[in-house]
């Protein structure tokens, strides 16, 4: 049996805490022996692309595997169909 750790990059699991990806899980690779301090991901909602950034927290080690959490950034992202302005006033008909 051989060693291929030698030969492939470090990876880590990205946890995603909250926003559109939450509670999924990834492996990623790191970029200079580090986890990426954001990430950007894309998807398709309601038809449209959409894009969403997220931002590193707290990170720990679990049988030699490391986990990031990463939290959504709303002001980065693009905006979802539904989501309330929370700078717009409510109108009552």
């Amino acid at each position: 049996m051989s060693d291929t750790s030698s030969t492939e990059p470090d990876r880590y699991v990205a946890e995603y805490l909250d926003g559109p990806l939450e509670g999924t899980t990834e492996h990623r690779y790191l970029e200079d022996g580090k986890p990426e301090s954001r990430v950007t991901q894309y998807a398709l909602v309601d038809g449209t692309d959409a894009m969403f950034e997220y931002t590193a927290g707290e990170t720990r080690t679990i049988n030699d595997e490391l986990f990031v959490q990463y939290s959504y950034d709303q002001g980065d992202s693009d905006p979802l169909q539904g989501q309330a302005d929370p700078n717009e006033r409510s109108k009552h008909l």
